[in-house]
């Protein structure tokens, strides 16, 4: 008595499951590494330390005093804020730090948002890197 086969002789099911296996683990490794990787895109507040400023060699360092008519300085050169922009420039010239110009930028608790927002924006718009030192004791 001879028997007959009943399956195909290619039977496509059997073929097609390592594909399936792989497209499997295609959909679910990225849901997996996302469980596992950190969070680095996720923006942080940190306290002030006086560790990020020693590292600076040779900030150039804005300050604004307050009171009731606020004075900004450059080291100890007191400028307007309209002179601001080209006192940085000449001090720019001179900076030996290596690398982007610093800027630390130090102000009194008792300036008005309004002028620090104006000298910030004169330091960022000319492409300084720029610290903000709320630390009073930074020298």
């Amino acid at each position: 008595m001879k028997l007959k086969m009943s399956l195909p002789t290619r039977p496509g099911l059997i073929y097609l499951t390592p594909s399936l296996d792989i497209l499997a683990l295609v959909l679910v490794f990225p849901i997996f590494i996302s469980a596992f990787s950190s969070n680095s895109g996720i923006e942080l507040t940190t306290p002030d330390s006086m560790h990020r400023f020693s590292k600076l060699t040779h900030p150039i360092v804005v300050s604004i005093t307050g009171g009731k008519n606020p004075k900004i300085w450059v080291y100890k050169r007191q400028v307007s804020e309209f002179e601001l922009r080209d006192v940085l420039a000449e001090e720019a010239e001179k900076y030996h730090g290596g690398g982007a110009v610093s800027v630390v930028f130090k102000v009194d608790f008792s300036v008005p948002s309004g002028l620090k927002a104006r000298v910030s924006e004169i330091l960022l718009s000319g492409g300084y890197r720029v610290y903000d030192a709320r630390n009073p004791t930074l020298k």
